[in-house]
């Protein structure tokens, strides 16, 4: 049973070359990890866009009562969570697939939706799922560079949609950059599209974006819009629910959300899980004040970092996207000893940026004072 058996190929042999191929995904260190190999007291998580505040209270006595139940299987259809969320929306439940998370759903739109040699257009740098799970169909995957002031490249990503572009999939605002496309720029790329292209549109922060007035109505927006549609969004962020995975797809047409609801898992979002996020919709006022904390220590810490002379995206999410002029890694290394986990980017060309979670309070001071120790 081993890979040195004579005659026998090692297992790996066995997965498909596109599979083979793909690069891991860079997730956060858990913090038990952390307490072990730094041996740290206080952990300030600042990896992964969690939300500060953690759970909501309604959310989390929905959560403590769902355990009562958790011998018997969830709603497949998670149909209450469905139905809220369409009311909220005006629209049609029908029309909204829910997902172990939001990266749940970008996997099956990729299987149900791309062919090998299929042309997909992204960003780079991008939430790395955008390329890994398309590539992992075998799709050709086309990726556009930000501008050097890191906002949306608009023309270059009109041009690089000429031909064949079977899925457009971009973040607004941007993940990792935070910056966003306006509705202009998000109208004339949607009009690009045509009934062969499936435009998929993660709006992961929406929550925190929608306070920009130009940040775009998508609903409105790709109303007309021949091509089809997916908005991605997610209770991991401004709800605060991470640990519990859910997030949720709102489709151009019942058809298609159909077809990628035929290949979710069979109960894929949990019995805790749905009673979360039902509970979450119902608790405005956590997520206020999450969007109000926000707005403050993002300014705040933009400013710091800018006043030190530090390269700093403008940013309409919950993170800053900053160059910090040498190898990452290196520094977010250096900050993990001290307890302070930021996200290292890795993919080609930015591999000097850093992307930090704005945190509480205190945890956002202790960056600020061990990056200034670090020089």
């Amino acid at each position: 049973m081993h890979d040195d058996t004579p005659g026998r190929p090692g297992s790996g042999s066995m997965v498909r070359s596109q599979i083979a191929a793909l690069p891991r995904y860079q997730y956060g260190l858990p913090e038990e990890y952390i307490r072990d190999h730094y041996q740290v007291d206080h952990i300030a998580r600042l990896a992964s866009n969690e939300n500060p505040f953690g759970i909501g209270r309604k959310a989390a006595l929905a959560a403590a009562a769902a355990c009562a139940d958790l011998g018997k299987y969830s709603d497949p259809e998670s149909s209450r969570l469905r139905q809220a969320l369409a009311a909220g929306l005006g629209l049609e439940a029908s029309a909204i697939v829910v997902g172990n998370g939001s990266e749940d759903l970008i996997c099956l739109l990729c299987r149900a939706c791309l062919n090998p040699g299929d042309r997909v257009v992204t960003v780079t740098p991008s939430f790395p799922l955008h390329e890994i799970y398309p590539a992992e169909q075998g799709a050709q995957v086309v990726t556009v560079p930000m501008r050097t002031d890191l906002q949306f490249a608009v023309e270059e990503i009109l041009a690089a949609m000429d031909g064949d572009c079977r899925m457009l999939i971009v973040s607004n605002p941007s993940n990792p950059v935070g910056t966003m496309l306006g509705a202009t720029d998000l109208e004339r790329i949607a009009r690009k599209a045509d009934a062969h292209t499936l435009l998929v549109i993660d709006e992961a922060y929406f929550e925190y974006a929608r306070e920009n007035d130009d940040y775009p109505d998508c609903l409105r927006l790709l109303a007309d819009i021949p091509a089809p549609y997916v908005l991605l969004r997610t209770f991991s962020k401004a709800y605060g629910l991470a640990g519990a995975r859910v997030g949720y797809g709102i489709f151009s047409d019942s058809d298609l959300a159909g077809h990628i609801d035929k290949l979710r898992t069979p109960f894929n979002v949990n019995r805790i899980a749905q009673a979360a996020a039902l509970a979450a919709l119902d608790d405005m006022q956590h997520v206020e004040q999450t969007l109000a904390h926000n707005r403050v220590e993002r300014s705040r810490l933009f400013a710091e970092l800018q006043n030190r002379g530090y390269r700093v995206a403008p940013s309409q999410a919950n993170f800053l996207f900053f160059d910090v002029g040498t190898d990452s890694a290196k520094v977010a290394e250096q900050l993990l000893r001290r307890g302070i986990v930021v996200k290292a980017w890795r993919q080609s060309g930015y591999g000097q940026f850093i992307r930090v979670t704005i945190g509480s309070r205190a945890d956002n001071d202790l960056f600020l004072q061990v990056l200034a120790e670090l020089g």
